[in-house]
């Protein structure tokens, strides 16, 4: 997704197995700075584990066995696709990845695939020395190779320009809630915010969002603060985009499934900062809301997955998490512990 292509791979040589070039790797892990270390699950089998361990590191909550609907997140395609979305979303421009020595061909190949697809600066640690099996795998990849600690930490310290999707560019400082005390509870939904009803003309096709943003900033409604900052942490954990993006637009607008399954790309402005919500098919008093800068990475996710899927921008943006009157949806929604209403 970046124009010139991603930087050459940089393999670590830590022929000894030191830890001192392991600790290297996880001190240079900084997410704010575009920088993520993963140490990949030793004993998981799993195709899409590496997948998991990445969003994992991106601080998401897999769904649980009987807890939501966890299919996509076991099949290696959808999760791969989440964990690309997300890390573009989140601007990682640096994927850092220890005991790479330990992987198999097939997850090799993934790390290879995702950095095609985003565009990041891929730095593998192999814990051994250089062998024929290293060389067959990054034969067709332009790559070079470090030997010495001191020119290692060079390497890992190293930040990439944050490989940002060109329909978003820019990153929105301060977008994390701040931490808070969570109890485990349920949220119930609040009030929803009262959008801008944005006027269309006769017989033309309903636009999207780009455009027009409100004046007016979301904030925290009064006695609900506590819940509805809880509410917005568990939000950053959801794991599969779509599922994060569409409870964060019902958390902030109040749209029920049936609006939701109307929410296309175009409907979210390019610096996701606000979202149209349609009244109906209809179209004749769609509302404009403002997004919290804190939404603003998960309702991009939403749209950089459509992109990888290459949806079209005027096609529906979740229609398979709202089908079925929502049902993928409300698991996701139990999840998290967040009654999912019909409030509009």
């Amino acid at each position: 997704m970046t124009a010139g292509g991603p930087p050459p791979v940089t393999v670590i040589n830590d022929k000894d197995d030191h830890p001192d070039w392991t600790a290297a790797a996880h001190t240079a892990h900084d997410p704010d700075l575009g920088r993520l270390t993963i140490d990949p699950s030793p004993a998981n089998g799993a195709p899409a584990a590496l997948a998991h361990d990445l969003l994992y590191a991106l601080g998401k909550r897999l769904p649980q066995g009987g807890e939501t609907h966890g299919t996509w997140a076991d099949s290696q395609r959808p999760a791969w696709d989440a964990a690309c979305a997300w890390t573009l979303a989140h601007h990682i421009g640096h994927l850092i990845v220890c005991r790479t020595d330990r992987l198999t061909h097939a997850r090799f190949r993934q790390l290879l695939t995702l950095r095609e697809r985003s565009g990041i600066r891929l730095t593998l640690l192999w814990h051994r020395p250089v062998s024929p099996a290293l060389t067959t795998l990054l034969d067709e990849t332009p790559h070079h190779i470090i030997d010495a600690l001191p020119h290692a930490r060079v390497a890992l310290e190293q930040t990439e320009h944050p490989p940002a999707d060109t329909s978003n560019p820019g990153q929105h400082p301060n977008s994390e809630p701040a931490p808070c005390q969570d109890n485990g509870q349920w949220i119930t939904p609040h009030t929803p915010l009262n959008g801008v009803v944005v006027d269309r003309p006769a017989r033309t096709p309903c636009p999207g969002a780009a455009g027009g943003t409100p004046s007016a900033s979301p904030s925290p409604h009064g006695d609900g603060f506590t819940a509805r900052d809880v509410l917005t942490v568990r939000l950053t954990t959801v794991a599969h985009p779509l599922h994060a993006a569409a409870l964060t637009i019902h958390a902030i607008t109040g749209a029920d499934i049936n609006r939701l399954a109307l929410t296309r790309s175009i409907d979210i402005t390019e610096t996701a900062t606000a979202v149209k919500v349609h009244d109906s098919t209809a179209h004749r008093r769609c509302r404009l809301y403002p997004l919290p800068s804190w939404a603003s990475p998960l309702i991009r996710a939403a749209r950089i997955h459509g992109q990888l899927k290459d949806h079209a921008p005027d096609s529906p943006l979740f229609p398979l998490i709202t089908a079925q009157g929502g049902e993928q949806l409300h698991l996701t929604a139990a999840g998290i512990r967040y009654a999912l209403g019909s409030t509009q």
